[in-house]
């Protein structure tokens, strides 16, 4: 991380076409050293390869449907995969559940594997870095919207000329007017922000991407531990970006919107899980929500601070209801 708030990663090695190579990737035939299957002896550099190279194959030719996911690790689901190309090729006779190196099976499947098809992998450091950084490189700006959110709430708490206006777009997001202790709500909200800034300094330890697929059915964009920020005994749990946040990325105030409402849930204390709306403020599902819910969900935080920062904000169009987890 440098001075400024952007980020630096080390060059990844590229093609002469400019591309980048992903060395996870096989390069020509698919090879392996040993058996990959049912009863195989199934290292999973080999079984890799197997994955990988069965997602290249469609499923006219016997290729699995819906891919595989390519971990290296040999379950059930790759056995069948191995099985149902082995019956389309050669029926039941040659349906054994397994691949061994310079048989009939791994010889077939190099002849209908479809090159060009690049199975999906999850991100890694060394060929996605530049996707963590891309999201990394809006933090400075990220961080001007939560002191923006503070700076609101401080307005508000003390008064005065400009205490109304604040209060007024507090209450747009919050609705802390409805009743209740306005005071005490209004700290609990700043507290929240302040462990931001936390975050916000040193994003680099605290955000990483999904190199293990570990958000797969959580979100398409990103994730986050419930209080992780508070678990030292476990310093995995990070924010945690997946492929997704390319969209995000390129957007500042998406960005800003992904990071801060990530960072709700990681800096969370009392186990709320912060979902009770998604969406901007003036969707159906976030306007019903009560002021015991507003100061939780995590959608709330992220649009009150992007407004507090821009003035109040037309929706925008990369906001969905559902985008987010």
């Amino acid at each position: 991380m440098l001075p400024d708030g952007e980020c630096t990663f080390a060059p990844a090695k590229t093609s002469s076409g400019g591309g980048v190579i992903d060395p996870r990737r096989p390069e020509g035939d698919i090879t392996i050293t040993a058996s990959v299957g049912q009863g195989g002896v199934n290292k999973q550099d080999d079984v890799f390869n197997i994955q990988y190279g069965l997602d290249q194959v469609p499923p006219i030719d016997g290729g699995p449907a819906p891919p595989l996911k390519i971990d290296g690790l040999c379950g059930p689901k790759t056995i069948g995969a191995i099985r149902a190309f082995q019956q389309k090729h050669f029926g039941w006779s040659g349906c054994d559940g397994r691949i061994d190196p310079g048989k009939q099976t791994i010889t077939m499947l190099n002849v209908k594997r479809q090159r060009w098809i690049q199975p999906y992998l999850p991100p890694s450091m060394a060929t996605d870095g530049w996707l963590l950084a891309n999201m990394l490189r809006h933090a400075p700006y990220t961080k001007s919207c939560v002191h923006a959110a503070m700076m609101k709430i401080n307005s508000a708490k003390v008064g005065g000329l400009f205490g109304g206006g604040s209060m007024a777009l507090i209450d747009r997001h919050f609705r802390l007017s409805a009743g209740g202790t306005v005071d005490a709500d209004l700290t609990l909200i700043y507290d929240v922000y302040s462990r931001m800034l936390n975050i916000l300094d040193r994003p680099d330890a605290y955000c990483t991407l999904d190199t293990t697929d570990e958000g797969e059915g959580i979100s398409s964009v990103a994730f986050a531990r419930l209080g992780g920020f508070f678990d030292k005994s476990d310093l995995t749990g990070k924010i945690v970006f997946r492929r997704g946040a390319y969209f995000a990325s390129e957007i500042q105030d998406f960005a800003a919107f992904v990071f801060i409402r990530e960072m709700r849930h990681y800096v969370e204390t009392r186990g709320d899980i912060g979902h009770h709306a998604k969406g901007w403020v003036t969707d159906e599902g976030m306007q019903k929500l009560k002021r015991d819910k507003t100061i939780l969900n995590c959608d709330t935080y992220a649009g009150f601070a992007l407004e507090a920062r821009n003035g109040q904000m037309q929706r925008p169009g990369w906001v969905k209801s559902t985008q987010f987890r």
